[in-house]
Parts: structure tokens; C-alpha cells; sequence
């Protein structure tokens, strides 16, 4: 007869490798990771004019996605905005691809549904709200931007996005219907979308996409319940806002000038030098978690 010791040692091997097994998100942090690290090579700066001309160069055409292209002059800023497009939108379904086929292989499927609409939700709203947002609130074209104007914008990012994190958290109750859970979801990403717009008023640096990454990464840590995943995403997030948003004039780039390493004029360096630590963590992170799970495979 089998020692209930035995048996309970037997379950707990069990889950740990079901736990292993359910959780494959290694891959979508070295796939970002490596993505991001690698973006830099599209920074090529337009040449500066000759000494003996005005001084005026013309503007590159950002493309559709003028959000992800810095205000510094690229020779193909098309090119960088249609990049970051193609990392958000082919590294989510790249990362539906590799839980499916995990599932297939595997028999435990990880529903990322969730932050793959958390992340949509973010990117909508970061692409086309700030511009609309504007006009709601102003009116006219003579009201101050948002921007320059915390003591509306803050209240209306905050408390959209408490009150989109209370829907979801309402739809996803277990006793929830399917119809009542559509409509709570439906609502609650239009609010995460309006929070997401007031956030965008203040990103100025052309790389919201490592915001929505982000998002993305911290649905799905929450989703996973992994501890490794969210200290991850925790760190991500962190190392992209000064990446967006100068705070109080520090930025990476600044930081890497103070240790001696300087971009001065060299702009591609300086977007090396910005996205050099969100992608290392990402990276980091993403061996650490294979390493992890063969251990708990092991």
C-alpha cells in the first residue's frame, strides 16, 4: 500500500512539472528582447547640411505611425514606424503561435487572449487617442494642450484606468455570464484605450511600442500567476518610462554620458544607448525563465 507521503511527494512532482510545462513565456521575452536590441540599426541620421548652406534639411515622412518615430530627423523614419508596428502586432501573434503550439504538444494551453487585448487596448489607444482626447476636452484650438495642462489630463488617465482595471476584474469573476462578461470586457478595454491616450500626451521620445509591450507582459504575468514573469514586466516598464519621458532631465543617454560614454551629436548612438537596457532586461529575464523551467522540469 502506498505511504500518503508518497502519494502527496507524487502530486507535488506533478503540479510542479504541469506549473512547468504551462508556462512558456521565455519565448516572447527573448523574441522582444532580441527585437528591441536589434531596432537601432534603423536609426540612420540624415547627414547635417554643409557649413556653407542655410542650415535647413527637410523632414522625413514619418509614415502612418508618427508615434514611433523620434522627433531627431531619420533617413527612412517610414521604415522605423512600420518596424515598431511589426514588432507589436508580430511578436503578439508570434507569441499566440507558440502557446498553441505548446498546447498541442504539450496538453496545457495558456489562455493569452487577455493580454493580447490588454496590449491592443494599448496600442489603439496610444496611436490614435491623444489627437482625439485633445479635441474632446478643448473644444477649439485655442485651448492648451493636455500636455501642458496635468490638472485635467492626470485625473482623466488615472481614473480611467481605475476604473477599467475594476471592470475587468468585475467581468472576470467566475460567476460571471458570458454576455455580462462581454459587455464588462468591451467597456473596460474602451477605458483602458482612454487611459492610454491621456498617458501618450506625455511620450515624446517615439518609443511608446516598448510601452505596450509592457502592457503586455504585466496582463500576462498577472494571467500566469508568475512571480519571475512580473518582476520582469515590473523592471521592463520601469526601464521604458525614462526611455518615453525625461524625468526631471534624466534620461539613459544622460546616464551613459555621466560613466563616459557620451553620444554627443550621434543619434543612432543615443537610441542604442535608450534602448540598450529594456532590451537586456527582457533578454535576461527571458534566459533566466528557460533556465528555470528546465531546472523545474528536472
Amino acid at each position: 500500500m502506498t505511504e500518503p507521503g508518497a502519494l502527496l511527494d507524487d502530486l507535488r512532482t506533478l503540479r510542479q512539472r504541469v506549473r512547468a510545462d504551462r508556462r512558456g513565456y521565455a519565448f516572447p521575452l527573448l523574441l522582444f528582447g532580441g527585437l528591441i536590441l536589434v531596432a537601432p540599426v534603423l536609426y540612420v541620421q540624415k547627414p547635417l547640411p554643409e557649413p556653407e548652406s542655410d542650415g535647413w534639411t527637410a523632414y522625413a515622412d514619418p509614415g502612418p505611425f508618427p508615434q514611433f518615430v523620434p522627433s531627431a530627423e531619420f533617413e527612412h523614419a517610414w521604415l522605423i514606424g512600420w518596424y515598431w508596428m511589426l514588432v507589436i502586432v508580430g511578436g503578439l501573434a508570434a507569441t499566440g503561435w507558440w502557446y498553441r503550439r505548446r498546447a498541442l504538444r504539450l496538453g496545457v494551453e495558456t489562455n493569452v487572449a487577455v493580454s493580447f487585448a490588454a496590449a491592443g487596448a494599448a496600442l489603439l489607444g496610444l496611436l490614435f487617442g491623444p489627437d482625439t482626447l485633445q479635441r474632446v476636452v478643448s473644444g477649439d484650438d485655442y485651448w492648451p494642450s493636455l500636455y501642458s495642462t496635468p490638472a485635467i489630463n492626470l485625473p482623466i488617465l488615472f481614473g480611467s484606468a481605475a476604473l477599467s482595471a475594476v471592470l475587468f476584474a468585475w467581468a472576470f469573476r467566475p460567476q460571471r455570464s458570458d454576455p455580462a462578461r462581454a459587455v464588462g470586457v468591451f467597456f473596460a478595454t474602451l477605458l483602458a484605450m482612454l487611459s492610454f491616450s491621456s498617458l501618450c500626451v506625455y511620450l515624446r521620445f517615439g518609443f511608446i511600442g516598448l510601452m505596450v509591450i509592457a502592457v503586455a507582459l504585466i496582463v500576462l504575468a498577472w494571467w500566469e500567476r508568475s512571480v519571475l514573469l512580473g518582476v520582469v514586466a515590473t523592471l521592463f516598464t520601469a526601464a521604458s518610462v525614462p526611455a518615453n519621458h525625461s524625468l526631471w532631465y534624466w534620461n539613459f543617454p544622460s546616464v551613459f554620458g555621466d560613466l563616459g560614454w557620451a553620444a554627443g551629436l550621434d543619434e543612432q548612438l543615443r537610441v542604442f544607448q535608450t534602448l540598450l537596457v529594456p532590451g537586456l532586461v527582457l533578454v535576461v529575464g527571458g534566459a533566466v525563465a528557460a533556465l528555470t523551467r528546465r531546472s523545474d522540469r528536472r
